[in-house]
């Protein structure tokens, strides 16, 4: 980093204009120096500033040197006070800790302008020229160029500092939208695991059950740890251990979605951007030329947009995989009848009406892993069905070859939303 600054100040310095047709001159290294010691903190001052002043030295030695007709010696002597510039700008710029005015232009203005005529002074101190000129003219040639230069100083440093604000938004948007994601697929994950306590809990009665019945049938049974009703008995405290695992993982789950999600809810218009968002990133990562669009109408704010979010992300991730090799993807979102209308359609070849009776079915799937030669879990469009149903809502499905659509009807008022205008 250090030795980057250092080229790129000893290179712009070797863009000049000589004020008084001597060898002193006005530089643009000095604009860069400033910007950069203002943006980047912990940049040592002094020792930047004279190193650079020493590389320019160099510069500019080595490419002068040949066509003059002087000893190299010679040469140096004339470059040296250059040096003298930076080492005073340097100075000048640590003894004024112009760092700490950073949020206030004006008094940065002042200092820096302060710093590039004092340094000015001393160069044309010791170079002892221009003859011939009035004090007048040369300080207000010194004034005019560092107030100039101060002003691109700050200029520099102010966009350089959006730029970043600029970066720093869309990296916390890309993270954002993952989040998003990562809670989303979280929150079906944590559907389903409460279901299946239901189904733990509906078990383990009916092992306790089964227990009371084989005792009443044979009292005193339960002594005998190879008897049925014994049996019976500790494969009903068996489950009700599992039952108390599946509750804290639940739990622990729901805690940390209590933390992570935004209890206000989301407009529409911003969680599909956020879908785009992602599924463009996960088509490109296919490197799979598959267009697609996202079209709504209407506006509406949920707080139920994590499950709306793992819906159509499932739909879209089986219509991307169904296009083959390439294809065209839609999805659109409108109201009507009091119900928000969720569409994903593909021009896939098309499913066939023997599967469309059984392809919400869970472990359905036609998909398999080409390396492994194993099926995919089939959990997807099951996932789709099941959060729906959660919702109030219904799924469909139409497909012929060509045109395939999948529809989520989700009733407003069990969206919790405001009314679209």
């Amino acid at each position: 980093m250090i030795l980057h600054v250092i080229l790129l100040v000893s290179m712009t310095g070797l863009i000049f204009t000589h004020p008084f047709d001597g060898h002193f001159r006005f530089t643009l290294g000095v604009v860069v120096l400033a910007t950069l010691l203002l943006y980047f903190r912990r940049l040592p001052i002094i020792s930047i500033a004279v190193s650079a002043g020493g590389v320019m030295l160099l510069f500019r030695i080595l490419i002068k040197y040949p066509f003059l007709e002087e000893s190299l010696l010679s040469a140096f002597w004339h470059n040296v006070p250059a040096f003298s510039y930076y080492l005073a700008y340097g100075l000048l710029f640590s003894v004024f800790k112009v760092r700490d005015y950073r949020g206030n232009i004006p008094a940065l203005i002042l200092l820096l302008s302060i710093c590039d005529i004092a340094s000015n002074c001393v160069e044309l101190m010791i170079r002892q020229e221009p003859g011939g000129r009035s004090l007048e003219t040369i300080l207000t040639s010194l004034v005019a160029v560092g107030i100039a230069r101060s002003l691109l100083i700050v200029i520099g440093y102010y966009l350089m500092k959006r730029y970043r604000d600029f970066v720093l938004a869309e990296a916390h948007a890309a993270r954002y939208a993952e989040l998003i994601f990562i809670i989303a697929k979280l929150k079906a994950e944590l559907f389903y695991l409460k279901k299946s306590s239901a189904d733990i809990e509906l078990v383990m009665e009916k092992g306790y059950t089964l227990y009371q019945t084989l005792n009443a049938a044979q009292p005193g049974e339960l002594v005998r740890p190879e008897s049925p009703s014994a049996r019976a008995l500790a494969i009903a405290r068996d489950i009700h251990e599992v039952k108390k695992d599946y509750y804290r993982v639940a739990r622990g789950i729901e805690e940390i979605l209590d933390v992570a999600v935004r209890k206000e809810g989301l407009p529409l218009s911003e969680f599909f951007q956020i879908i785009e968002q992602n599924t463009r990133r996960y088509i490109n990562s296919l490197d799979k030329p598959v267009s697609i669009s996202f079209t709504y109408y209407g506006e509406v704010v949920t707080d139920k947009y994590y499950a709306v979010v793992s819906i159509l992300n499932n739909l879209i991730i089986n219509a991307v995989e169904a296009v083959e090799p390439a294809g065209i993807i839609t999805v659109t979102a409108r109201y009507s009848g009091g119900k928000l209308h969720l569409a994903v359609a593909d021009n896939g070849p098309g499913i066939s009406p023997e599967d469309v009776e059984v392809v919400f079915a869970p472990g359905y799937s036609t998909k398999f892993s080409e390396v492994t030669g194993q099926m995919s879990t089939g959990l997807g469009l099951s996932h789709v069905k099941n959060l729906t149903e959660s919702l109030g809502g219904e799924v469909t499905l139409t497909s012929k070859p060509g045109k395939t659509v999948f529809t989520v009807s989700l009733p407003l008022t069990n969206l919790e939303v405001n009314e679209p205008d």
